[in-house]
């Protein structure tokens, strides 16, 4: 007889829990949130056997903005094990684009090789808030013109990931698309006791910089819930 484990998450306290569908009082999404993310699940999901640590819902979706924007460049910033950035790769080769995509990471030795080693694949070992970050994805704006795609996913605290956001915000042009990850930290609605995140960073700077950028909370919808919580962001 097959035996089950229920993993039961606590939800987080007061103002910090969001609704995971705009507009809707429908707890069922920040239900199976709280349980997705509790239970593990992003951990152990791949692809083509490497890990990526995300949501599959959102790397749906990720595939869905590709599909309509076609960007000749995609820039992750946080390689992990190199399962995202060979995702994106494999979308961008089935739309017959001539692309590359740019991760960047400080830590290569986790890297996978099917990464490394895949020709349209471009591993920067370096810090995302490194000037020398930015001069490389101006270079390679220059040689693969065309819309852009870049994804925000390393070091989660909030002045990290505001470092990152002004770094890359002049390098993406009206219509490019940033999504920034993990803003599902410090109860929104994950892990309430996190401190300032991704979440926060978004927040200060929209709030600072008014006009950057658009809300796609369409787009964050789809599918009921996001580790991306007010991170869809379309330039403008």
């Amino acid at each position: 007889m097959r035996s089950h484990r229920i993993v039961l998450v606590p939800k987080p306290p007061g103002p910090h829990v969001r609704a995971e569908v705009i507009g809707s009082k429908d707890p069922a999404p920040t239900d199976y949130h709280l349980w997705y993310y509790g239970a593990g699940v992003w951990k152990s999901t791949s692809w083509l056997g490497v890990r990526t640590l995300k949501s599959v819902s959102d790397m749906w979706n990720y595939q869905e903005i590709l599909a309509e924007l076609r960007p000749r460049l995609v820039v992750e910033f946080g390689t992990a094990y190199g399962g995202s950035a060979l995702f994106f790769a494999s979308v961008l080769e089935g739309l017959e684009l001539d692309y590359r995509v740019l991760t960047v990471d400080t830590l290569r030795s986790r890297i996978d090789d099917q990464t490394i080693d895949h020709p349209h694949i471009e591993v920067l070992t370096a810090s995302s808030t490194d000037p020398g970050t930015g001069h490389r994805i101006s270079e390679l704006k220059d040689l693969f013109p065309g819309p852009v795609f870049a994804i925000l996913d390393s070091d989660h605290s909030a002045a990290h990931v505001r470092a990152e956001l002004e770094l890359i915000t002049p390098l993406l042009m009206p219509g490019d698309y940033l999504v920034v990850e993990d803003s599902n930290l410090n109860g929104h609605p994950v892990m309430p006791d996190y401190g300032p995140g991704p979440f926060e960073a978004v927040e200060e700077f929209l709030a600072d910089h008014p006009g950057t950028y658009s809300v796609d909370t369409d787009r964050e919808a789809k599918f009921g819930f996001s580790f991306a919580p007010g991170g869809f962001l379309t330039r403008q």
